[in-house]
């Protein structure tokens, strides 16, 4: 049972009780201090993930991208008075124009590696030119530039960053909608079958004759029913390969980052079609309290990165932040994230149970930046925490907050790409 009755009117911000209020203006402001907190101060790289053990973890281009965004709103709340400043540092070192940073790249097509160097840009990991960590990375140059609009210097740099990359290298097959997983010498490798998050490839390809194909034949609004789709409920289907539901990110970052899928009728019903499906799942397969559901990715107990699924979450790993990131079509989630933090996640406040002091430091940051990861098990004989929150998935906490206070005009006004210049 939820602590608070639903109303019978979707809840909006300014109608939240107090109790709640408080608890979302705090989770929103810790939702960017996480982000704000892996920034490297000089270069403007953001680092791949909070960690517990305070290692010196690399940048993730697509934790950068996502750190474009996150000034932008940071700017919007007041909570940064250089954003617009640090914007450009970031992108910056991301064109190569900061003095000694580099970011590693394939220099034939312009696809950067996933995993850089905060420092230099170095290639760390000898990690993938990544195709979509790079779509990820020029998201949020594209939408800082259209948030701080008519700022010259951000602009050039963010165009410039664009238009460096040979996007129409990522499309395997136009007709299909394939699209490669990562580049290697000029030439993509291992193509990926739709429906994924790489539909922002396939947005980002736009300016190409191939990429126009792309878009128009597979991935635009209209043409979604024609890709494969599975029925999860009376009435209700969302796009996936038979019996391969993915993870419920792979939905939730192109609704915030393709200027039409934000918008799209079409879009926004598949959308709450998949938070439909991953609430019913935690419901009748994990037996969970009706306010703890969220097929996301990340860490679990057993030290791997999984991205869990409808059907794939065999440890129990619940995800608050994915229920932040449908809130745009299930508004009602601001109470079942209120619950968790009230009786599951109560993280500024002294954790439940006969814990040790130990086990409540822990506790304690774990959840430094509020609702992350948690395994719903009465089995195990000791509390999991998550001692890694990656950036990127953190995203959807920060993106549905601010869509749920401001409505998701903020995120379609600042994702648009079909009017700018796009000649790569």
């Amino acid at each position: 049972m939820c602590a608070l009755p639903l109303a019978k009117v979707e809840p909006t911000y300014a109608t939240l009780p107090r109790p709640v209020r408080e608890f979302f203006d705090d989770q929103y402001c810790r939702a960017y201090r996480l982000i704000a907190d892996q920034r490297h101060p000089t270069t403007g790289l953001y680092g791949d993930a909070y960690v517990l053990d305070q290692r010196h973890l690399p940048s993730s281009i697509a934790a950068t991208g996502v750190g474009l965004i996150a000034l932008t709103i940071a700017d919007l709340e007041g909570w940064e008075t250089e954003a617009a400043a640090k914007a450009v540092l970031t992108l910056q070192a991301m064109t190569g124009e900061l003095p000694g940073v580099r970011p590693a790249k394939d220099e034939d097509t312009g696809f950067i590696a996933h995993f850089i160097d905060m420092d230099t840009g170095k290639r760390h990991w000898n990690s993938e030119n990544s195709t979509i960590d790079t779509a990820l990375l020029v998201s949020g140059a594209l939408f800082a530039m259209r948030y701080f609009h008519g700022h010259r210097e951000i602009a050039r740099l963010a165009m410039q960053l664009y238009q460096s990359v040979n996007w129409q290298a990522a499309i395997a097959c136009p007709a299909s909608g394939e699209i490669f997983l990562k580049v290697e010498k000029g030439q993509g490798i291992e193509p990926l079958a739709p429906y994924n998050e790489y539909s922002l490839l396939a947005h980002m390809a736009r300016g190409t004759a191939e990429g126009r194909q792309l878009w128009q034949q597979v991935y635009s609004p209209q043409r979604l029913h024609l890709l494969p789709s599975q029925s999860v409920g009376p009435g209700r289907a969302i796009i996936c390969e038979e019996g391969n539901i993915p993870s419920s990110f792979v939905y939730q970052f192109p609704y915030y980052l393709v200027h039409e899928y934000t918008q799209s009728p079409v879009y926004n019903e598949l959308y709450a079609n998949i938070a439909f499906a991953d609430h019913r799942d935690w419901t009748e397969c994990h037996r969970a309290p009706t306010f703890v559901w969220g097929h996301g990715a990340g860490i679990t107990p057993q030290g791997d990165y999984h991205p869990d699924a409808i059907g794939n979450n065999p440890e129990g790993i619940a995800s608050p932040y994915i229920i932040a990131g449908f809130l745009p079509v299930y508004p009602q989630g601001i109470y079942d994230l209120y619950d968790i933090y009230r009786t599951i996640i109560p993280y500024d406040k002294v954790p439940p149970g006969p814990f040790t002091a130990g086990q409540k430091a822990h506790f304690q940051a774990a959840y430094k930046y509020g609702l992350s990861r948690f395994q719903l098990s009465t089995k195990a004989k000791t509390p999991w925490y998550p001692g890694h929150t990656a950036v990127i998935d953190w995203s959807s906490m920060l993106y549905g907050l601010t869509a749920f206070k401001y409505g998701t005009d903020f995120f379609a006004e600042h994702n648009k790409l079909h009017d700018l210049a796009l000649a790569s």
